[in-house]
């Protein structure tokens, strides 16, 4: 994973994810992540976070796949949300 940032609030996190038998790059936002996961300090935390959610971001960047996205995909906040027929998950952004 690599982050790019001059301030971390305005970083941004390239990734790989494998998606079926596809290689994926993915980008997405200390904002994006901030807004899904809560507060964010650091470039490291970011990854962290990543890392962490691994599943749930790997299903958002497969749901872009599938709804027509191309390469790179960049995931944005509302990506990370599961809507209410889905599941509704506590404390996502709307």
């Amino acid at each position: 994973m690599t982050v790019n940032q001059h301030e971390s609030p305005q970083a941004v996190l390239r990734f790989n994810a494998d998606i079926g038998t596809e290689r994926v790059t993915a980008f997405i936002s200390h904002s994006a992540l901030s807004a899904r996961y809560g507060g964010i300090d650091e470039a490291a935390d970011m990854r962290a976070v990543v890392s962490e959610h691994r599943s749930e971001i790997d299903a958002a960047i497969a749901r872009r796949i599938q709804a027509g996205a191309r390469q790179p995909v960049v995931l944005r906040a509302s990506d990370l949300c599961l809507p209410h027929t889905m599941g509704f998950v506590a404390g996502c952004c709307i």
